[in-house]
């Protein structure tokens, strides 16, 4: 699963977890993406599904500013940073929520 846009990756993230899909969490990240939150910071897809199904999630972005193939996404909760990857499809590298667990 990518997205189409970092907007569309960050809507897709929220669904995810609402969902509680931990595998549709991984499937959003970089193979080595980085999950920072309050608790510490976990690397790849499997530790980063496992640390975000206890996360409150909201797809708010204030601002997304991309260059080239890398866009940086702020949210109230969030700083986002994702990548194009070789098919036209948007991942995310790093997420570094703020808001705390539920």
């Amino acid at each position: 699963m990518a997205a189409q846009s970092p907007e569309e990756l960050e809507i897709l993230l929220e669904d995810a977890l609402v969902l509680q899909d931990d595998a549709a969490v991984a499937a959003l990240f970089e193979e080595g993406g980085v999950l920072v939150d309050r608790s510490g910071r976990v690397r790849g897809r499997n530790q980063i599904a496992k640390l975000l199904a206890r996360q409150h999630y909201l797809a708010a972005p204030c601002s997304v500013t991309v260059v080239s193939n890398v866009a940086i996404v702020v949210g109230p909760q969030t700083v986002n940073l994702s990548c194009r990857d070789p098919g036209g499809g948007w991942r995310l590298i790093a997420a570094i929520l703020t808001a705390p667990p539920r």
